[in-house]
């Protein structure tokens, strides 16, 4: 019989396959038939209570998140706000150390140094040159599998050894 403490909902869906299978069992003695329904009725009481605590569940934390994503999003920007202003402050600093002709500076809490950038020379190439007139030797090509017509060419019915088309999956939808 179901018990008084909240169970998991597999507890409840093996207890609802038990009873099914007593019920086949149970033939024609109605006394035993009605106290197995009214088993029935409960558990199922209890799972469609317990789906719908799922489902709640479920509704909050997908609210949650879009609130979480606009929070990160409105964070993103001011992130992106504050790196342009620093950015542009350096860019000052810099100016300002080439019109004083200054290398180094050392105030009460930071050395400030316009020095070179290390690592390769920057490549510059000209603005107009198109990738086509360069030499092969200086260009590279990249080959990729044309998804769209694989799955068109699946679609219309041609048998491809390298590929086929899935099953689609199953989900959840809470109204």
């Amino acid at each position: 019989m179901p018990q008084s403490r909240s169970r998991s909902l597999f507890s409840i869906g093996e207890d609802l396959e038990r009873l099914n299978e007593i019920l086949d069992e149970a033939g024609d003695d109605t006394q035993q038939q009605e106290l197995l329904n009214e088993w029935l009725q409960q558990l199922g009481t209890e799972r469609d209570r317990k789906l719908d605590g799922y489902a709640a569940l479920i509704s909050e934390m997908q609210a949650r998140a879009e609130a979480r994503k606009a929070e990160a999003q409105r964070l993103m920007e001011l992130a992106r706000a504050d790196e342009r202003r620093s950015q542009l402050l350096k860019e000052r600093l810099k100016w300002f150390f080439e019109s004083q002709q200054l290398k180094t500076i050392e105030t009460t809490r930071y050395r400030l140094s316009l020095s070179k950038n290390g690592g390769k020379a920057p490549l510059i190439l000209k603005p107009d040159l198109s990738p086509q007139q360069l030499p092969e030797r200086f260009t590279t090509t990249s080959i990729e599998p044309n998804t769209s017509a694989i799955r068109a060419a699946l679609e219309a019915g041609e048998s491809l050894d390298f590929a086929s088309l899935g099953d689609r999956g199953t989900s959840i939808r809470i109204k």
